[in-house]
């Protein structure tokens, strides 16, 4: 899981850094604050919602306000508490099967691709002086020109590259 979330770190991260990749730990807070409070595909929840039972407190929440609602006793605040994480964990599992579900699906169907359709290659280029891990690994997007066999495609580039 953790080794996941790195390379999460990292995909994103490289499409912010500078050339010289010296400026990466300036990027870091805003990404995991976006990554912390955004609904996340799989589990249709924020992780802060799945880890402290409520949504974060943003800079527009302080700016425009919100309503608060405000326990009357810790024990309501406790009991109030547990029944959010149980529901959010319960709708975040049922959340995680659908999708694996579907993931399962798409990945048995296979690519295929069509002349005309817009298409990212991977292509990891190492460059001398700069850490891999922050590079960016994808080029595109290309045009597919001609469909040679199931798995070999001649593509070319879209006039914005040229």
């Amino acid at each position: 899981m953790v080794e996941r979330f790195n390379r999460t770190i990292l995909n994103h991260l490289s499409l912010f850094v500078s050339k010289k990749q010296t400026d990466w730990d300036t990027h870091l807070p805003l990404f995991l604050l976006a990554y912390r409070s955004a609904d996340h595909e799989a589990t249709g929840c924020t992780p802060a919602d799945m880890l402290f039972g409520r949504t974060l407190r943003l800079p527009c929440d302080i700016l425009f306000g919100r309503p608060s609602v405000t326990p009357s006793s810790p024990n309501e605040y406790l009991n109030s508490l547990e029944a959010r994480l149980e529901s959010v964990h319960a709708f975040a599992r049922e959340r995680i099967k659908l999708a694996s579900e579907r993931m399962k699906t798409r990945y048995d169907s296979g690519h295929h691709f069509k002349e005309g359709d817009q298409v990212w290659m991977y292509n990891p280029k190492r460059r001398r002086g700069l850490g891999p891990k922050l590079q960016q690994n994808w080029e595109g997007p290309y045009t597919i020109a001609k469909k040679l066999n199931d798995v070999i495609y001649k593509d070319h580039l879209t006039p914005s590259q040229m």
